[in-house]
């Protein structure tokens, strides 16, 4: 299922034992991966770090993922994943419209989580089975 290419992962989460807990077993598969507890440090982490993909919780205590992630596509070329404990048709078109490529709802498994870095390509994403996760279709820009 897709590439092993190690990758640049920010993990942004203010539950810090999910977000710590997510970069152990993302560290041990052999990505670099850095975590941020919030809005203000995570913008911070992604400009030093340049991830290729972020998984960003959308209820930080200082902002919305749905507020970071036009800040984020602004860095470069990156992979957005957005995080929530919602699943309504209303947070998933919020999401789309913020520009996430895909969307998992909390709790996720590790088996969630590596499927979407494992996919190489929205096309490879696509094909994943529905309980795995949800890709989001991307918008023209």
């Amino acid at each position: 299922m897709g590439s092993t290419t190690n990758r640049r992962v920010l993990i942004v989460d203010d539950n810090r034992d999910a977000a710590e807990s997510l970069a152990m077993l993302l560290g041990m598969l052999g990505h670099e991966v850095r975590t941020a507890y919030d809005g203000v440090s995570a913008l911070a982490v992604a400009a030093e770090f340049r991830p290729q993909l972020i998984f960003l919780d959308l209820a930080l205590p200082d902002m919305t993922g749905i507020e970071l992630a036009p800040r984020f596509r602004q860095l470069g070329e990156v992979r957005l994943v957005a995080l929530t404990g919602h699943g309504r048709p209303e947070d998933r078109a919020r999401c789309m419209e913020a520009g996430f490529h895909h969307f998992l709802l909390k709790p996720a498994s590790p088996e969630e989580y590596l499927a979407v870095l494992s996919a190489d390509s929205v096309a490879t994403i696509a094909a994943l089975p529905e309980s795995v996760h949800t890709e989001l279709p991307v918008s023209p820009a």
